[in-house]
């Protein structure tokens, strides 16, 4: 079932894309960016599964430094609080070379690096969305320590 859950949600934002794509070409209607930015208040419909969820990145692959970035990208710019967070990125921070890192400065730019060239930009997601990622990071970030 949670396969073809998966197919939808493929099928679906295929869908949203084209439609928009195909939008643009009469006046005045939007464009493929604002179809897809309206995608992120849908989260709630899922209940933080289905379609949105699985657009997620795959944290697995950040480095200790790229967390500890994202971490305090998230703690800087007030989408994570509390002792928790915090008391993880003190930990994660002071662990010898971490922040000296690249990957530590590029996730204190809201960049995740997931692995490869790929990074995930926090920064083009909207609202619940970054809090979610954020709170995967800050988990992840546990497991670290």
């Amino acid at each position: 079932m949670r396969y073809s859950n998966g197919i939808f949600a493929v099928l679906a934002a295929a869908g949203l894309v084209v439609s928009s794509a195909h939008a643009q070409s009469i006046p005045g209607v939007g464009s493929a960016g604002n179809a897809m930015s309206g995608m992120s208040g849908m989260s709630g419909m899922t209940g933080g599964t289905g379609m949105m969820s699985s657009m997620l990145p795959n944290i697995s692959s950040a480095s200790t430094g790229n967390v500890a970035g994202v971490l305090s990208y998230c703690v800087q710019n007030n989408y994570l609080s509390g002792s928790s967070a915090t008391s993880a990125l003190s930990s994660l921070t002071g662990k010898q070379d971490v922040t000296s890192s690249s990957d530590y400065t590029a996730g204190q730019q809201g960049q995740l690096l997931t692995g490869g060239s790929n990074a995930f930009s926090l920064s083009s997601l909207k609202g619940q969305m970054k809090q979610k990622v954020c709170n995967m990071v800050l988990s992840r970030a546990k497991n670290l320590l």
